[in-house]
């Protein structure tokens, strides 16, 4: 049965003047936006660009690759409606949907199977099995793992003489050891979620920042709010590397984010750095370093014969979750020369990781020691590699040792 076009409109008043879309203005516009396409028939030729520039008023340079803007509350706005019908919607009313993975509105009848509904019918029988079967599985298998694991896990000692050699400053301290993973700022916006400017690392960025002022003059009065509750897979991942390796030495490791860190916390402890100096704001600050990492590479400040000054960082066009970096290892003394900071710090999440894989892997580290290691055979207390880093879908797939320079020494931990 075809739907009058003033049926449907009528609908969509009911439904935006509802409970559950009382307090989201954007995903009221969107629903009328969405329904008035589905009317005149041009839903099927719906692009993300599109309504991007019709319902959100983005320019014309917006890419839908970099700004999820519009996936985002095209998600939400299908929860809302769900939300709506469950909980509010009268007997008898049109039904208006929105089916995965696409921007055309269903509008129908009530008591008529939806696409999603029709999908999920015929596959209702053969899911209940595969779920029953999938838990008698995954009992069985959970049950043998954490056997194998418990008599595997006394037997194995991960500490190679290399990892050892690498690790003595930190392991022989009598310091707290605090891990510090750095945590990007990301806004959050009423009605829109959380969204980051690359160029905005601290509040005091926000001013330049050109889409937070073009939101601010868009909804005037709105109120935005900091966050720092993400981070990236690499550095996360690094994080968990460390800590595995190092739980059975040291003991009690402490965890930290970046905006919490204080300077009383690294004049007192020992201190991990995961993540680029831009999240971890007092490596930019006080610590005097030859080699440091810029926004678009690495900068050798005291280049020595044969060494490059400069090493830039690759992400392949179109494909931030592709290319070619460079990480930063570094240990350095302390502030006032108290104490050990390890820092392991590029541009891209992928390289991070690969940092924490040269310290935690025996094979990466007799590696990393091999080229370390002195005419004398001593491994200096203090020291910067860099380590190309290629990656692909955001893993690090390939790294290799470029140089490294020796780190005058502070006093002995305290």
């Amino acid at each position: 049965m075809v739907v009058e076009p003033a049926d449907v409109r009528a609908q969509v008043e009911r439904v935006i003047r509802s409970k559950a879309f009382e307090a989201s203005e954007v995903h009221r516009h969107l629903l009328q936006y969405l329904a008035e396409k589905a009317i005149q028939g041009d839903a099927d030729r719906l692009k993300e660009y599109t309504i991007g520039l019709e319902a959100f008023g983005k320019p014309d340079s917006y890419d839908p690759r970099r700004d999820s803007i519009v996936r985002l509350q095209v998600g939400r706005l299908r929860q809302k409606l769900a939300a709506y019908y469950e909980a509010e919607a009268s007997p008898g009313e049109l039904s208006i949907g929105l089916p995965k993975g696409g921007f055309k509105l269903f509008i129908q009848e009530t008591g008529q199977p939806s696409p999603d509904e029709t999908k999920r019918l015929g596959r209702r029988k053969a899911q209940i099995l595969t779920v029953a079967l999938a838990v008698a599985v995954v009992w069985a298998a959970t049950s043998t793992l954490l056997w194998l694991s418990n008599r595997r896990r006394a037997a194995i000692n991960p500490w190679t003489p290399e990892l050892k050699a690498l690790w003595t400053p930190i392991l022989s301290s009598h310091r707290s050891l605090l891990l510090c993973l750095g945590t990007p700022l990301f806004i959050r916006l009423p009605d829109f979620g959380f969204f980051r400017d690359p160029r905005a690392n601290d509040w005091d960025d926000i001013g330049r920042s050109d889409r937070i002022t073009q939101f601010r003059k868009s909804r005037p009065g709105a109120e935005i709010n900091p966050s720092y509750s993400f981070t990236g897979a690499g550095e996360a991942t690094a994080a968990v590397l460390l800590a595995r390796l190092l739980a059975s030495e040291k003991g009690e490791l402490l965890v930290t984010r970046s905006n919490l860190l204080s300077w009383q916390q690294i004049s007192d402890n020992d201190v991990i750095f995961v993540g680029p100096p831009k999240f971890n704001r007092q490596l930019q600050t006080a610590l005097t370093q030859d080699i440091v990492v810029e926004a678009d590479g690495i900068r050798n400040l005291k280049p020595q014969p044969g060494e490059p000054a400069y090493l830039e960082d690759r992400i392949v066009s179109g494909k931030v979750a592709e290319g070619e970096t460079h990480v930063l290892i570094s240990r350095i003394p302390g502030i006032s020369g108290v104490g050990e900071l390890l820092i392991i710090s590029g541009n891209a999440s992928p390289d991070t990781l690969a940092g924490a894989e040269w310290l935690t892997q025996p094979w990466r580290a007799k590696q990393l020691v091999q080229r370390l290691r002195g005419p004398s055979g001593e491994l200096p207390r203090y020291f910067q590699v860099v380590i190309k880093v290629t990656f692909r879908q955001g893993i690090p797939v390939s790294s290799s040792y470029v140089f490294h320079h020796v780190v005058a020494g502070g006093a002995r931990n305290q």
